[in-house]
């Protein structure tokens, strides 16, 4: 099983890459959506069911904010990400992963994509640390793949933007 795991976050890793290369919010959100579903089988298949189910709920919200951003949902996905870590407690490594997905939650219901890129770096140094102490070491260069997409991505369209 780990090794199904270590590949089903590969190919996470290739859509996290993808993720930010993007500019519309809508195609960064996609991409997401499909990255997180893959990821929360990883850790289903790796017994830690928190990460799991966050992820499971990382991708049910991404898929949601493609389209709309009420404040209500956020805070729905919110009470519902902590829902899961408490009925799941996997270890205190969880509330790494839960601090990390609340910060990627608000993120996710920003209107600007500069916005939702810088609040997403946070997110992913919580998810880095977890995956570190989950022996994750795919998911680590996942998240850190992820977080180095969006770093380029802010530097091609923020730092050097090409003229229209």
């Amino acid at each position: 099983m780990f090794i199904l795991s270590q590949c089903l976050v590969a190919i996470a890793t290739l859509l996290d890459l993808a993720s930010f290369q993007f500019k519309q919010r809508q195609a960064i959100l996609a991409c997401l959506f499909s990255s997180v579903l893959l990821t929360s089988v990883h850790f289903m298949l790796l017994d830690n069911f928190s990460a799991a189910s966050l992820m499971l709920i990382a991708a049910l919200r991404y898929g949601y904010c493609i389209f709309a951003r009420k404040t209500w949902v956020m805070i729905a996905f919110m009470l519902l990400s902590i829902s899961a870590v408490l009925l799941t407690l996997h270890s205190w490594v969880s509330f790494i992963a839960l601090a990390a997905t609340l910060m990627q939650t608000y993120a996710s219901f920003q209107g600007k994509d500069f916005t939702l890129r810088l609040l997403m770096i946070v997110g992913t140094v919580c998810w880095i640390v977890h995956n570190l102490l989950a022996f994750s070491p795919l998911a680590v260069v996942m998240e850190t793949v992820f977080l180095m997409s969006n770093l380029v991505g802010l530097w091609r369209f923020y730092a050097n933007p090409k003229p229209a």
